[in-house]
Parts: C-alpha cells; structure tokens; sequence
C-alpha cells in the first residue's frame, strides 16, 4: 500500500513538473510561410501556435497584451523553436502592454507547421441526455469561435430530440501559476457566461433554455484549471 502510494505521489511530481502555466508577452517569430507565436518562461521558448484566422484550434496571443499560458510540456520535437505544450490554453490579457512587440527575423531551419481547425457539429451520434461544455479564456465572458462550433452542436442536438429542458450553468474559476501565484476571475463572470450562452441557445431557436450560475470560484490546482472557465448545457429529452 505504502509502495502504491508513493508511485501515486511520484506520477503527480512528474506531472506538476511538466505543466507551465505563466504570463508572459507573446513574441511573433517571422517564417518563410506564416508568423508563429512564442512565449519565452524562465529562459525557454514555448510554442503557441501560428498566424491563423478565427478557425486557428486555439486562440492566438496579440502583440501588445500579455497572455496567460497554460500547458503541459509535449513530447517531440520543438516546433517554431519552442517546446510544444498540449493540452494548451490561451488566455490574453486585455490591459495593454506596450513592451509585448517582440518580433524576430526568419531563420533557416525552423519553419511553421500547418494549421489546424475546429470540428464541424456532429450530434448524429449522441442520444438521451447530454452535456456539453464551452471554455472561456481567463476573465472572459466573450464565445470564441471553437465554443460557438459547440453551442451549434448542442443546439441542433436540442432541437432534433425535442428536448424538454436545456439547462445552462455558469462557473467560474481559480488559475494556479507555476510560481504558486494566484489568479482569480473576477465577481460575476459566471452570470455573464451563462447569459451569453443562453442568449446563443435562443438566438438559434431553442426553447425552453434556463440559466444558472455558480458565483464563487472554482478552486485552482495548476492542472486543470482552464476546464473550471465553463458553461456547461444539459440538454434533456
């Protein structure tokens, strides 16, 4: 028992000691294709993605606003010339930075990758009752447009079974930093999410929507603290 134990606290080490989750300003390094985002944490490059339009997988950082990176260390090779981190949350800080323009020069041999998008709404599959989830960058109540592809899902899901109820629930959340900072979102953000993605539901002709939220936040535990930025929609036949 004892032994089990242990291996238990080992893996949760291994696992605290690849998660970064820092702010930083964004530096864009030019390529022969498109630009690709870093971040720079306690001397090392981390990669976060390249120069893509709404449908990019994660949201991109912008020059004069800090970001809040939050990730797990990937194995591989680097990409862009920084370590790769996935899962990877992206949070921009909307106070404006004027040092965050950093931009280096093409070098040869490190070239960007392809990007990736979102999935298209699929709800062919699912059946009964079913919850669905929309993340919110940090502090943020605004729907990006890899949560609107979700909201889609969930509404048309709605609206083919007939359902009797969509609940939607709001949260808010704790952000543990590596440095064992604190960062907690502000009061009322849960109301504002679940509003908004009420709101959406209706918007797309669902009935019967009704929205709660949960006014304190979240505890963080420096793993997964971007999940806790939430909505949940139960949608109920």
């Amino acid at each position: 028992m004892r032994v089990a134990c242990a291996l238990c606290l080992l893996v949760s080490a291994i696992a605290a000691a690849q998660q970064r989750n820092f702010i930083a300003c964004p530096i864009v390094r030019d390529t022969k294709t498109v630009p690709c985002f870093l971040a720079e944490y306690q001397g090392e490059l981390y990669y976060l993605g390249i120069q893509q339009d709404i449908t990019a997988e994660v949201p991109l950082p912008q020059l004069k606003h800090e970001v809040l990176v939050e990730g797990r260390v990937s194995e591989g090779p680097r990409v862009c010339g920084g370590i790769p981190l996935k899962p990877l949350s992206i949070s921009v800080i909307k106070e404006i930075n004027p040092a965050c323009n950093t931009i280096l020069p093409a070098e040869p041999g490190i070239d960007a990758p392809s990007g990736t998008r979102g999935e298209s709404p699929d709800t062919e599959s699912l059946s009964g009752r079913q919850e669905f989830t929309v993340l919110f960058a940090f502090n943020d109540d605004d729907v990006e447009f890899g949560s609107i592809a979700t909201v889609r899902k969930a509404a048309g899901y709605a609206t083919k079974i007939k359902a009797s109820a969509v609940k939607v629930s709001g949260y808010r959340a704790t952000t543990l930093l590596s440095n064992g900072q604190r960062m907690v979102e502000k009061p009322g953000l849960a109301e504002k999410r679940a509003q908004a993605i009420a709101t959406l539901l209706q918007g797309l002709g669902v009935a019967s929507v009704s929205a709660d939220w949960t006014a304190d936040p979240d505890p963080g535990d420096g793993k997964n603290d971007p999940s806790r930025r939430r909505v949940t929609i139960t949608v109920v036949p």
